[in-house]
């Protein structure tokens, strides 16, 4: 198997998701199928079919299962006889689907908003490298795939716009390592059900990131609802314990890529 390595280059680059959208578009261009393996701030893997993202993953943000599981929609009783009988023949979302724990309109938007936040969270952290994996055929499939796939394009507008976003944030002090903590004195400002459940889990010690987990949320929902908080003097975020500033994605050019295998 060969595996083209897109190495870090320090010029700048006008676009906040710099090697990530560098590569990404590279493989589109080429429909690719296979895996694209990011390392840098927080690792983890985006995997293509003739050239659209059909799934992405890393420890940075929750994925499908974890959406599906810590936000209660489903029992983990459900998913694991969901996940037996599925097991044979790769069809988990047909199995959700068939026993009515999911619709199929619910479980494709939950599926991209797992794609569109792991590869907001890794371009957060910063990107260093971009390895692209053809697919083999030992290859697993994902569990649960972004159908039909999401182009390519449309993946880093999005991911552009909440850089940017998440950048106008930065004054308040919340950044993907933030452990937000209660306020002293309470806010006047209502709380709507949404932030009333981040506001809960809000103790100081909780990162950005394990507020997300425990609800069953994506990192960049999380972070919009802790901004509004943070706004309305519902909470604050410990200086001690914002952690490093995540490192900026350095870019490269898409032609100087080099081959290893």
């Amino acid at each position: 198997m060969t595996a083209a390595s897109l190495p870090a280059d320090p010029s700048a680059s006008p676009e906040p998701a710099g090697i990530l959208s560098s590569a990404l578009k590279r493989r589109a261009q080429d429909r690719f199928s296979g895996t694209l393996r990011i390392d840098g701030g927080q690792d983890g893997t985006v995997t293509m079919a003739e050239g659209l993202v059909i799934a992405a993953a890393t420890p940075a943000s929750p994925g499908p299962e974890s959406l599906l599981l810590r936000s209660g929609r489903i029992s983990d009783d459900e998913w694991t006889e969901a996940f037996a009988a599925a097991a044979p023949t790769g069809r988990m979302p047909a199995e959700l689907v068939d026993r009515q724990l999911v619709g199929p309109a619910g479980l494709q938007v939950l599926t991209q908003v797992a794609v569109m936040d792991a590869v907001f969270a890794m371009a957060l952290c910063g990107v260093q490298t971009c390895t692209a994996l053809p697919a083999g055929d030992d290859d697993l499939a994902p569990l649960l795939p972004a159908e039909p796939g999401i182009e390519v394009d449309r993946l880093l507008r999005e991911t552009t716009r909440r850089l940017i976003t998440a950048a106008e944030w930065r004054p308040l002090g919340l950044g993907f390592h933030s452990r937000p903590q209660p306020a002293h004195e309470r806010a006047d400002p209502p709380v709507n059900e949404s932030r009333a459940d981040v506001l809960a889990k809000v103790n100081g010690r909780r990162t950005v990131r394990d507020i997300a987990f425990v609800l069953g949320r994506g990192i960049f929902s999380v972070m919009n609802d802790l901004a509004v908080l943070a706004q309305d003097g519902h909470l604050t975020f410990n200086p001690s314990g914002t952690g490093s500033r995540p490192r900026p994605a350095r870019s490269h050019q898409p032609d100087q890529a080099s081959a290893r295998t």
